[in-house]
């Protein structure tokens, strides 16, 4: 347990989890990502999850994104999303 300092409790900065970053993505005819522009360019071995979520449709900017949850060639697990507002890739950050 962490020993009471008494100093007065007060919020730290207020930092986004899971911040999108840009990436290029090669897709497939289906939509599917195939490769990813990391450092090296990546093939998409597997797909072990697909998500969809829509939501704010109500609001002046909606979300519409498509989740992959993907083995890449060199065995690390990477979450890439497609905004399907504007077709534009990001990684989700690990």
């Amino acid at each position: 347990m962490v020993k009471n300092t008494g100093a007065p409790t007060r919020p730290g900065p207020i930092r986004p989890l899971n911040r999108l970053r840009p990436v290029q993505v090669a897709e497939g005819a289906d939509g599917l990502p195939l490769e990813v522009s990391l450092r090296p360019r990546l093939k998409v071995e597997a797909i072990e999850d697909r998500w969809r979520i829509d939501d704010e449709w109500w609001r002046e900017g909606p979300i519409s994104r498509t989740y992959f949850d993907c083995v890449l060639g060199d065995g690390r697990h990477v979450t890439l999303v497609k905004d399907l507002i504007t077709n534009s890739w990001y990684r989700q950050r690990d």
